[in-house]
């Protein structure tokens, strides 16, 4: 018989405790490397002339020029109400209408457009709905609703909705009697930039309004296709000339401030491409033997810099084509 082997509780667990494997110490695994916070992406870059103006320009008399995307808005504030000029594009209108809300106290209650392009006439719809009295030249009203057709590269694609149009127009001025101004809107004494340009003059605060017919130190753009024409700037600003005094602040369509020793420098350039091209016609130079010939260079530091929307090479096209239709 095999013998048998019995233990008791109490020597199994000291047996256990002599054949358990010795412990071994284990180097700690190293710690996770703490999370980088993802860098945040830049905010999305706002939508193209979606931005109320940014700047305001005291003027004095309540009157104010505003600068921002789109040509540059006046804006006369008294007891009569809220009166402007233009209202840049229908992208940002929104945007400026709250923000001239919030400057002035209420809404404009009348809108002139200085003419019909739509980064001056462009918020029309937006105001309009406001509450805005719109007024403009015959024109504006007639190249707005398709009645005049508008070709090249400020065709529109579509008549404008009726409450975006001038509900008063005009072919020889209007005076406004506002905030204690005669607010005179003047017709362009013939085609300029289009065929409905109109200036505005606060004649008691001595502000003049250009529109597109003058951007300061800027070669103009003449839009052909709305009824521009060359020899208008040079009417044109030989009329704003006859308005304007000695102190006269100048808002021009687009650029800073302007004074009327800037309107005689921009009519100079006028009048000079204007006889520098004609004298090359005259030689019976072609257009693109006129172009080379660069007839414009001695105005080119001063109004074919980098912020230029027209080069010396468009201007000349235009004066060259005029001359010889």
């Amino acid at each position: 018989m095999r013998p048998v082997l019995m233990f008791t509780a109490t020597a199994l667990i000291a047996l256990a405790a002599c054949t358990t494997a010795p412990a071994v110490d284990t180097p700690a695994a190293p710690a996770a490397p703490a999370a980088v916070a993802a860098t945040p992406p830049p905010p999305a870059a706002p939508a193209p002339n979606s931005q109320a103006f940014a700047r305001s320009i005291d003027l004095g008399s309540g009157i104010s020029m505003l600068m921002g995307q789109g040509g540059n808005l006046g804006v006369s504030v008294g007891e009569d109400g809220v009166f402007l000029i233009d209202d840049q594009y229908a992208t940002n209108a929104a945007a400026n209408l709250a923000k001239i809300e919030e400057m002035t106290g209420g809404k404009p209650k009348y809108l002139v457009n200085t003419h019909w392009h739509f980064d001056h006439a462009g918020g029309n719809e937006v105001f309009g709905k406001a509450g805005a009295t719109i007024f403009a030249s015959e024109n504006v009203r007639k190249r707005l609703t398709g009645e005049l057709v508008t070709t090249g590269r400020t065709a529109q694609a579509q008549p404008a909705p009726r409450v975006a149009l001038p509900v008063v127009t005009f072919t020889q001025g209007v005076d406004f009697h506002l905030n204690g101004q005669t607010i005179r809107a003047i017709n362009a004494p013939m085609p300029t930039h289009t065929d409905g340009d109109v200036l505005i003059h606060f004649v008691e605060a001595d502000v003049l309004h250009m529109g597109d017919t003058y951007m300061k130190d800027r070669y103009p753009f003449v839009d052909v296709g709305s009824g521009g024409r060359q020899a208008g700037f040079i009417a044109t600003l030989t009329r704003a000339l006859e308005i304007a005094g000695p102190n006269t602040k100048i808002i021009p369509g687009h650029g800073e401030l302007a004074t009327r020793a800037d309107l005689e420098a921009a009519l100079a350039m006028h009048k000079g491409a204007r006889a520098a091209v004609e004298a090359l016609v005259k030689q019976g130079k072609t257009l693109e033997e006129t172009i080379a010939a660069k007839p414009l260079a001695p105005w080119n530091a001063r109004f074919g810099g980098p912020g230029s929307f027209i080069n010396d090479d468009a201007y000349t096209t235009v004066i060259y084509n005029e001359l010889k239709g």
